[in-house]
């Protein structure tokens, strides 16, 4: 096998018969409601769960800190106390400056002090030792040096034990007391004064750290703390205030005061608020495109991109608050240009059209508003649905893989900015904040185009279902069956492509989808690979393979192409819209020529002739695509008839055509208009004319 064989083949292992078993199960669920209910649930229950996710997460003590500014308002969900930590601290810092300073009598002090006096008085025998002395030390002398801060209570500890409190004796004080006690005069008091104090040196008292530290501590926490009370509704916080400490303890006591089951009480709540807006966006989708509603696959596809794209957008809040909280991302209204509110527009728009990118954009805009700035949704809801609608506007019908990551990226940053150029006209003045904004816009819009890309390959793959890109992949002729088709059955090959021009030029005559018109043109007829020899295009005496069978085996022999055709299509993987084509550009129209055939080889008993043995076992096609590829198959190979075809002629072989499909109701089903249908048949006959007009026949010379 080739590579084009490995790359457009991608069997299945499992077999056809069950594959076709696979698309008879998908049918009967497309008769029944469980999947849209399991689909809707599905989105309401996970919608909820981000909405309860976020609210929590907006009062983390990991977002706010202090020294930030409030990006939104907090209000008290409920009546609490809290403990003013900072006004504690305060009260507390003020108890243990005011502790007492603690000192004990050293005994080798007091002794060394003591035999040095004895020894200054034995020196001079003209001053009797004084008793007083004895007295004073027993009590504490303290350094002069030693400066005690104004106010402070002291305790001293004297050598037996006992506390008392009072500002202990200096040494130079207690010098003067003995001059005085020994009634000294000037100037032999002073010089008394001098040389005594020198005897007691740096006093007898010690200062005890330890115990001073410990009843500071005591006297701190004896310090009862501040508590103050919020009711309900009080403002906690508001928006662009500074944090401080006691806004954490505010937010952290709030929290902690909530009842057990408040939980469960909002969860109430966001499912009520999720439930009211889904219905309302599934009525106003069933009002303006119901068809989606009969498509259980394109309803399935509608409902995971809105669940991807909430849990991307929640993801994304996340990295945010991480970002924010450290700083790096300074400034809250950043997050608007961080959420990737373009992915799941470009990704619904590009899978299932426009319409619905709206529709699903509206529930991803409001859900993600509520989970970013639950007192801002409703301006947030109106930029985002805005960037969303106009990028589905965007994205449709986009032809390739990079024009869809090129109309992604410069279509989200565009958008974006334009949406929030009010916000970014306030950051004209910081180009710090223009730079983070810059790199933030950027990043969001690469990173929605490489996850859509990713995303849509992996849509393609789970769903089977086809994309303008994925069909302009399968549309270059390089696919294995259109080469067989092309070795094998050259006459069918060239009408494909014809049928493929007609249909591609009338999808665009009427705003269709040109490529599905197109691939599905050309694969239309597949199943006469099987036995090309019975179809005249590629065998001109393919009559005389009839000649010898009934009219029913030729019917059944034409009709084997269809059913050939959804085999070959279901082995080969191609998508769901190209087997509707296989299926449906027949419906259930009668082949006339075998039928009257029939009647006449049975005028004996014609009530023997039951028309429905000579009719296409498919069903009458639904969309405008499809109903375009049915005409234009009819038309073109109706064409082929026409000897030297002129306008009219062409004109009145489509007008025929058309009457007679309208008239056999085979258009029943379809969602064409009578006006695009008029279109479509303008579009025909000038095409025909164009591709069956005769040349000049130049003048030759005559031969010698």
């Amino acid at each position: 096998m080739g590579w084009k064989s490995l790359f457009f083949s991608c069997r299945d292992k499992k077999s056809p018969k069950s594959l076709l078993e696979r698309e008879r199960i998908e049918d009967a669920l497309a008769a029944s409601p469980v999947p849209y209910i399991l689909v809707v649930v599905l989105i309401w229950s996970v919608a909820s769960v981000l909405l309860l996710c976020s609210e929590d997460r907006h009062r983390d003590l990991s977002v706010l800190r202090t020294g930030q500014y409030a990006p939104f308002a907090v209000w008290a969900r409920n009546d609490f106390f809290y403990t003013d930590q900072q006004m504690t601290d305060a009260l507390k810092h003020n108890a243990r400056a005011q502790g007492k300073y603690i000192y004990r009598i050293d005994p080798e002090r007091s002794q060394e002090i003591t035999d040095k006096v004895k020894e200054f008085f034995a020196a001079d025998k003209s001053k009797k030792y004084p008793k007083l002395f004895d007295q004073i030390l027993n009590l504490g002398i303290i350094d002069s040096r030693n400066n005690i801060p104004a106010g402070r209570e002291v305790q001293i500890i004297i050598s037996t034990g006992r506390k008392y409190n009072k500002i202990p004796e200096d040494t130079a004080s207690c010098s003067a007391r003995i001059a005085d006690d020994l009634e000294l005069k000037d100037p032999e008091r002073q010089k008394f004064i001098d040389d005594f104090q020198k005897q007691l040196g740096h006093g007898n008292l010690i200062f005890d750290q330890a115990a001073t530290a410990a009843d500071a501590d005591a006297a701190a926490n004896a310090v009862k703390p501040v508590v103050k009370s919020r009711k309900r509704g009080d403002l906690i916080l508001e928006k662009k205030q500074l944090i401080t400490a006691e806004h954490i303890d505010m937010l952290n006591a709030e929290k902690l005061s909530l009842p057990a089951g408040y939980g469960m009480a909002l969860l109430g709540g966001q499912l009520l608020i999720c439930f009211i807006l889904l219905l309302a966006a599934l009525f106003f989708l069933y009002r303006t495109y119901p068809g989606i509603f009969r498509a259980p696959r394109h309803f399935n596809i509608a409902g995971f991109s809105v669940i991807l794209s909430l849990l991307i957008n929640f993801a994304a809040l996340q990295i945010f608050l991480f970002l924010f909280s450290r700083g790096i991302l300074p400034e809250h209204e950043l997050i608007l240009f961080l959420m990737p509110i373009p992915l799941g527009a470009a990704l619904i728009s590009a899978l299932l059209g426009n319409r619905t990118a709206v529709f699903s954009g509206f529930v991803i805009a409001s859900i993600t508003a509520m989970m970013v700035m639950p007192d801002r949704a409703f301006e947030l809801v109106i930029r985002w649905f805005a960037i969303a609608s106009l990028l589905a506007l965007v994205i449709r019908n986009v032809s390739n893989y990079r024009s869809f990551f090129v109309r992604i990226f410069f279509g989200g940053v565009l958008l974006t900015a334009l949406v929030n150029c009010d916000i970014i006209y306030s950051f004209k003045d910081d180009p710090v904040l223009l730079k983070n904004l810059t790199i933030t816009l950027l990043a969001n819009s690469l990173f929605c185009g490489v996850a859509a890309l990713l995303a849509i390959f992996i849509f393609e793959l789970v769903f089977n279902v086809d994309t303008s890109m994925s069909l302009m992949v399968l549309g270059d002729f390089n696919h294995p069956l259109l080469e067989q088709l092309k070795r094998n059955a050259p006459g069918t090959m060239f009408h494909s492509m014809t049928v493929a021009t007609l249909a591609e030029d009338a999808a665009r005559e009427i705003r269709a989808n040109a490529a599905r018109a197109k691939v599905g043109a050309l694969f239309h007829d597949i199943g006469k690979l099987k036995h090309p020899e019975y179809f005249v295009e590629n065998n001109v005496d393919s009559p005389q393979n009839y000649e010898n069978m009934s009219p029913s085996e030729c019917c059944s022999r034409i009709c084997s192409h269809v059913a050939d055709g959804l085999e070959m299509a279901r082995e080969h993987r191609l998508n769901s819209f190209i087997r509707e084509a296989i299926a449906t550009h027949h419906g259930d129209d009668l082949i006339s020529f075998f039928y009257q055939r029939a009647l006449e080889q049975n005028q004996e008993h014609p009530q023997t002739i039951k028309e429905a043995d000579f009719r296409y076992k498919g069903k009458p096609p639904v969309g405008k695509e499809l109903t375009i590829i049915a005409l234009a198959d009819a038309c073109e190979a109706a064409s082929r008839s026409l000897n030297k075809p002129t306008d009219e002629m062409v004109e009145k072989l489509v007008n025929d055509i058309f009457t007679h499909r309208i008239r056999g109701g085979q258009l029943r089903n379809s969602t064409i208009t009578l006006e695009e249908l008029e279109l479509v048949r303008q579009r025909f006959i000038a095409d025909l004319i164009s591709l069956n007009h005769s040349r000049i026949a130049y003048k030759r010379k005559p031969e010698k």
